[in-house]
Order: C-alpha cells, then sequence, then structure tokens
C-alpha cells in the first residue's frame, strides 16, 4: 500500500465512496447510494474538493492569521529535538518515567523514546495497516491509570477489517512490546481513499475516553446518527456508550463534524474542547456539548458537496456555534493540549493547537465563560515545518510533533524560556 505524503503534489482520481462502512440502517436522511467525487491525491487533511463553503467567521478583531499579517509572538520558548528520522508521527504521548511513545502514520510503526534519547521499535501486531491518505496508526494515549494500569490506546486504520478503530494494550515493563490487545472501539467508517478518518483519543481520569472521527467524505455520514462518521464519540474503558451519550446503546457524543483531530480537557472546569479542518474556510475550535449537532451536513441527494457552511444555522437552529472558526485561509489544525503551569506566564490556561498548513502553534486565551477566544498568538512559526500533534508533560512543556514526511519529521520539547 502506498502513502500519500504530505508534499505529494494534487492530481486528480475518481473514487466510489460509500455513505458508511458500518452494518446498520441509516435514518431516512442519511440513507444514499454510493457517490463518485473527483479528489487531489494530498495527504493535507484541509480541503481536497476542488472549492470551497462560504466564508464564514473572521479573526480580524484578534489579528489576522493571513501569511501576510501573522499573528504576534507568543511567550519566548526553548526547543529541544528528542529524536528525529521519522515520517509524520501522529501522536505522541509520555508515561511517568520520562519515556516518549510516537508512531509513524503511514508505516504503523511504534517507537519509544528513553530519557537519554535512545530509540527502539515497539513491536505490536496491529495486523495490515491501511495507510492511504491520512489513514494509517494516528491517535496514541495513555490511559489516565497508566501507572497501574500499564494501558495504552491506539487508533489505526485496519486494512483487514476495512475500517478504524481504538484497541487497548498492555504495555510491557520495559516498553518493547504492546500486549494483550482489546478492542474498545470498531466499525468507525473508512473510505476507500482513505480521507478524513480522524482520529484522536482523548482519556479521562474516570476512565472514559473521547474519540475524534472524520466524515470520511461521506455526505450522509456526519449528521446519521448511526454511523460513527463524522462524530465526537464517548466510552467507558470496556467500549460501552458512556452515560451522556444521544442513546443508551450508542457512543455517539456529538455529530455534525467534518474532521476532528484534536481533544483537550481544560484543567479545573471539566470542559473538553475539539478542534477540526473546514473545508477551504473555517477551521474550528469547538466547547464539546453532550448531544449537540456541530453544523456540518455535506449531504447533497447522497453525494459530498462541501460548498455548505461549517455550522449550517440555517439548516440546523440549534447547531452549536464555535469558540473560535479561522475564516479564510485556514490552518488546519491538527492535535491540541492547554497550557498549565505558570512559567508560561499570561498565557498559563490558554489552548495551544498544533497547525499543519500554516507550519506553527497558535494559542488562544478563552473567555471566563469558555464560549470565546479573547486573544491569539503564535509560536515556532515556520520553524520546524508543519506541526501536527501536542501533548503536555508533568512539567508544563509541551511534547511536539512535526508532519514534513520524507523522514525529515522531529519529535520536539518544547517549554518556556528559562529566565535569565
Amino acid at each position: 500500500m502506498s502513502l500519500a505524503t504530505d508534499h505529494r503534489k494534487p492530481s486528480l482520481r475518481t473514487i466510489a465512496v460509500g455513505p458508511s462502512a458500518l452494518p446498520r440502517t441509516l435514518s431516512a436522511v442519511a440513507a444514499a447510494a454510493a457517490v463518485t467525487v473527483a479528489l487531489p491525491l494530498t495527504a493535507c487533511a484541509q480541503s481536497m474538493i476542488p472549492g470551497g463553503g462560504p466564508v464564514g467567521s473572521s479573526t480580524d478583531s484578534l489579528g489576522s492569521l493571513a501569511p501576510e499579517r501573522p499573528l504576534s509572538p507568543g511567550p519566548e520558548v526553548d526547543v529541544d529535538v528528542l529524536a528525529d528520522g521519522f515520517t509524520i508521527p501522529w501522536d505522541v504521548a509520555r508515561d511517568p518515567s520520562g519515556v516518549v511513545v510516537t508512531g509513524e502514520r503511514g508505516s504503523g510503526a511504534l517507537y519509544a523514546i528513553r530519557p537519554g534519547g535512545d530509540k527502539s521499535i515497539i513491536q505490536a501486531d496491529l495486523g495490515p495497516v491501511f495507510a492511504e491518505a491520512e489513514s494509517g496508526l494516528m491517535g496514541i494515549a495513555l490511559a489516565a491509570d497508566f501507572e497501574t494500569s500499564r494501558e495504552l490506546y491506539t487508533c489505526h486504520s485496519s486494512a483487514e477489517h476495512n475500517d478504524n478503530r481504538v484497541t487497548a494494550w498492555t504495555v510491557a515493563d520495559d516498553w518493547s512490546a504492546l500486549e494483550s490487545p482489546r478492542v474498545v472501539v470498531d466499525g468507525i467508517p473508512l473510505s476507500e481513499g482513505g480521507f478524513h478518518s480522524g482520529c484522536r483519543i482523548l482519556p479521562m481520569a474516570d476512565g472514559s475516553l473521547y474519540i475524534g472521527t472524520g466524515d470520511t467524505f461521506s455526505g450522509p455520514g456526519p449528521q446519521d446518527p448511526d454511523s460513527l462518521a463524522g462524530k465526537i464519540l464517548h466510552v467507558n474503558r470496556d467500549g460501552t456508550p458512556a452515560d451522556d451519550t444521544i442513546t443508551d446503546d450508542s457512543p455517539v457524543l456529538t455529530i455534525g463534524h467534518r474532521n476532528v483531530q484534536g481533544l483537550a480537557a481544560q484543567p479545573g472546569t471539566g470542559r473538553v474542547y475539539s478542534a477540526e479542518h473546514g473545508p477551504n474556510v473555517d477551521d474550528e475550535v469547538n466547547l464539546v456539548q453532550p448531544r449537540g449537532n456541530y453544523g456540518w451536513n455535506p449531504n447533497r441527494g447522497g453525494e459530498y458537496n462541501q460548498d455548505v457552511p461549517m455550522t449550517d444555522t440555517g439548516a440546523f437552529p440549534d447547531a452549536v456555534s464555535a469558540v473560535w472558526s479561522s475564516g479564510a485561509p485556514t490552518l488546519a489544525p491538527g492535535g491540541m493540549t492547554f497550557l498549565d503551569d505558570p512559567a508560561w506566564g499570561e498565557w498559563n490556561g490558554a489552548i495551544a493547537v498544533a497547525m499543519l498548513k500554516t507550519s506553527q502553534i497558535v494559542l488562544m486565551k478563552l473567555s471566563p465563560d469558555g464560549n470565546s477566544v479573547t486573544e491569539m498568538a503564535t509560536l515556532l512559526r515556520d520553524v520546524h515545518g508543519r506541526m501536527r500533534s501536542i501533548t503536555p508533560e508533568p512539567d508544563g512543556s509541551l511534547l511536539v510533533t512535526t508532519s514534513n514526511g520524507g523522514g525529515n519529521d522531529e519529535v520536539l520539547r518544547v517549554r518556556p524560556a528559562a529566565a535569565e
């Protein structure tokens, strides 16, 4: 299988995209036949169909995000390269002893980076990984009680089962292997071309998991409650639905999303936020509200048409408005977290979002009620290339992965600059 790296030049090909990979009955609104769309072959999870939706909310009041008018710089930082030589390390995590784990989206390989810098492969039987376009080995996260449970979660695209799936593993004491795999959620749709697969995992202190999924270029998927495409899921540790989902037998927490690749919990509040890709406009950061509809509906007679608003309040008057929307241009958000250390100064408590297309980390201060962004700044713009994932460490520093492809990617440690 081939991997469409982030530097391939767009070319057009026609593929058949089914409405859902789940063996479930679609609702009357979502029922549709397969649809053929023309897609440029690029691994940027942004706008892969020519044309985009109407321009949405603007960022002018916070400072333009356009390349010619960049955001103001944020706090000064120190950056260490923990390891390099990777190709699209999609996610990163750290265990209590300081071992950093990451994995390559295309190869499906998992790596342990020890505090001294030694890097080794972690053996894990994922089966054949479907590594096309934006699919492959994606989310990696440690359980909140990892120190006692040794439990790690992955989300990967399975060529054998033709789906995206979240698996729980027990980590060997020496990080040599992932053992005793247990499927937590399967049947998350996977498109034939591998586009818009999500797939971020956010473990919570109560043992539950939030999971962000993509719409797989399925027109009906995002608004179909019986599909796991274009959703945020919430499940207990054993994979059963959490108690705040849309029905007792469904893991679906929210609907109407395009491609959720960021999830983060705000310290001290219990609020969960998501970040997702817009088409040619309107990337979004959203406050996750159980059973909410976030208004993405590309379904036009069963076909995928993204010339629609990201949050369509005309079609869905109760759609949840975004906390932040990029307007134009888009930035292509990947992972996100909250800054949680006084060393970050005035930016402590802000959201930090890794941006792919604009090669930076964007900081966002939230209003007290958490429903809007009041100030923004940028870190590391055009220094290390495309930013893919971002994970906090106990000391308040950030683990960041790049997404440049071709063996040129790094795992970075970013921390507030030391006072002189």
